[in-house]
């Protein structure tokens, strides 16, 4: 359980111009970093073709004598389970983050004079982003469990 989470929010306007942001924030929480587990530790050689994670390849044993945090690349051609970790405490790590969860630009133009020629009574155009940004104290792949997206959606509201 984190030690502080919570959501910061701000909603600003000026004029016709609203901005809003949402932010979510945890500190002193610990994760399970799955994507460090699977596809940094156990990692055979027929599975690096698929990994993008370049800690899989520079920040594990390569030689004797040498100092590393992650074990070394099986190189035979079985994916046997064999070579795999254990599931273990090493693998939790202190998650603290920051996120952007949502952002939102909005212009009203209701009450402009170019209005009173049209039939319109109240037209509005927004745009909004979810998930803008992400800080975090762990190295994570996000979408592995459930799919990930960045969005940005479009409006227009009119009302005649």
């Amino acid at each position: 359980r984190p030690d502080l989470e919570g959501i910061i929010g701000l909603t600003a306007r000026y004029k016709k111009l609203t901005f809003s942001a949402n932010l979510r924030y945890c500190m002193g929480a610990y994760s399970y970093n799955s994507a460090l587990f699977n596809k940094v530790e156990n990692i055979s050689q027929s599975k690096m073709i698929y990994n993008q994670d370049k800690r899989a390849l520079y920040d594990r044993w390569k030689q004797p004598g040498d100092i590393a945090r992650f074990k070394r690349i099986f190189y035979y051609g079985s994916d046997t389970m064999d070579y795999m970790s254990a599931v273990s405490s090493r693998f939790i790590q202190k998650d603290s983050y920051l996120r952007g969860e949502s952002i939102k630009l909005m212009w009203n133009f209701t009450g402009d004079k170019w209005m009173e020629s049209t039939k319109l009574k109240d037209l509005t155009v927004s745009v909004s982003m979810a998930d803008f940004f992400n800080l975090s104290t762990i190295r994570m792949e996000r979408g592995i469990d459930y799919p990930f997206q960045r969005s940005v959606v479009a409006n227009l509201s009119a009302r005649f």
